[in-house]
């Protein structure tokens, strides 16, 4: 019961912790100071690139947006600068997020299947924002990235090559998990075997016969050695 116990605890903990891993997938940068981007969605539900860095500010950017699936996607700019979404957002504050009027959608294209729609939108002074799929489920997968405009993302938006996942912090939970999980069992075996060695049933309840207590000699085989 004590393994059973601290195993729950500790991997409903981990769980709870893993909300907050949000990774991005990599993605190749267009040239600076762009007055353009092309974006394609991905069929492992992503967008490729993810990262526009240095895009024209104040200007009129036009936009190739590539589904690459037979999903519906959209290529969303959210309103709020210098912001990344919580990644434990739950799915009415991200509808109210997107739909509502704080802070302001600054750019949204959708595109319903596999082919490619163009568009075009005024571009802000220097900052960043985020960029979301909106369609249900789509961001949680790692559907977002970042845009810059007139500089640079923030070092610590950078993101690794490979696909998405939460890298190192996810192998320290599962290690953690499964030590603390092993630990648990080996307790719990050892406590266990202790109380069954206390309640053990004594030989004589088995059928055994019990062994001398001292006092009179047994019987042997010629008789009653009390009396020879």
């Amino acid at each position: 019961m004590l393994a059973i116990a601290l195993g729950v605890v500790v991997i409903t903990g981990a769980f709870a912790g893993l909300g907050a891993i949000r990774a991005t997938r990599a993605g190749s940068l267009p040239t600076a100071t762009t007055n353009s981007i092309a974006v394609t969605a991905t069929t492992s539900l992503s967008f490729e690139p993810n990262e526009f860095q240095d895009v024209a500010t104040n200007s009129s950017i036009s936009v190739s947006f590539t589904d690459g699936s037979t999903l519906p996607h959209t290529f969303t700019i959210i309103g709020k600068e210098g912001w990344v979404i919580p990644s434990s957002i739950s799915t009415s504050d991200f509808d109210k997020l997107v739909y509502g009027n704080s802070p302001k959608v600054i750019y949204n294209l959708n595109i319903s299947g596999a082919g490619t729609v163009p568009g075009n939108f005024t571009s802000l002074g220097p900052g960043w924002y985020e960029i979301v799929c909106t369609e249900p489920g789509h961001f949680v997968s790692g559907m977002y990235g970042f845009i810059a405009f007139g500089m640079n993302l923030p070092a610590n938006l950078t993101v690794t090559s490979g696909t998405p996942g939460p890298g190192a912090a996810l192998f320290i939970i599962i290690g953690t998990i499964v030590t603390l999980v092993v630990i648990a069992l080996v307790l719990g075996f050892v406590v266990g075997r202790r109380e069954g060695a206390r309640q053990e049933m004594p030989p004589e309840r088995l059928g055994y016969a019990e062994p001398p207590t001292g006092g009179e000699p047994p019987l042997t085989s010629s008789g009653d050695s009390r009396h020879p």
